[in-house]
């Protein structure tokens, strides 16, 4: 039932945010009283935090695999930012944004160092690796203005996410001015 529960809740969470679920909805769902998600979880807030871990331990496996596929930098970017769009029909921001203002500081804490590695780590190692990234650029500043823009394109609609997502990482890579 633990994982149950996890899976339920990681569906309304990503699509509703945290403040918007509640453990009656997530009970009703899976046809089970509300003190038996409490038996599991001692409150809402622990079944978010073991729900974005989980989240983060996989999407950090799959990304550090992506990256070390043997391809050039900007494949390996592209392919990265196509499975979180795959991976996270719902919005980083609304994700960050519940880390930030609903969570206790701790637990916030906790899950924006998870973050930071499972999701930001793979792609800093590659602009820090392999990218031939500009002296004046820094590559957390980069990485971090990738996220904002991988962001806009992950709860668009299926038919235009991938094609847009590419186009602009390509523009991001190569700006808009004729060299």
């Amino acid at each position: 039932m633990y994982e149950e529960i996890l899976d339920v809740a990681e569906e309304l969470f990503m699509k509703q945010g945290y403040n918007d679920t509640s453990t009656r909805q997530i009970a009703k769902i899976l046809d089970i009283t509300q003190p038996n998600i409490y038996y599991h979880f001692k409150n809402k807030e622990e079944i978010y935090f073991q729900v974005m871990q989980r989240l983060a331990r996989e999407v950090g496996k799959n990304l550090t695999e992506l990256a070390e596929i043997n391809t050039n930098f900007e494949e390996k970017i592209l392919a990265m930012a196509f499975y979180l769009q795959q991976r996270h029909p719902f919005s980083l921001f609304m994700m960050m944004h519940d880390i930030q203002h609903t969570l206790n500081p701790e637990t916030a804490k906790q899950l924006f160092s998870l973050w930071q590695e499972s999701y930001k780590q793979p792609f800093l190692n590659l602009f820090e690796g392999e990218a031939q990234i500009r002296t004046s650029v820094d590559p957390n500043f980069a990485v971090r203005q990738l996220f904002i823009l991988i962001s806009a394109y992950l709860d668009s609609p299926a038919e235009v996410r991938q094609e847009d997502l590419e186009q602009a990482i390509q523009l991001f890579f190569h700006g808009v001015l004729k060299k």
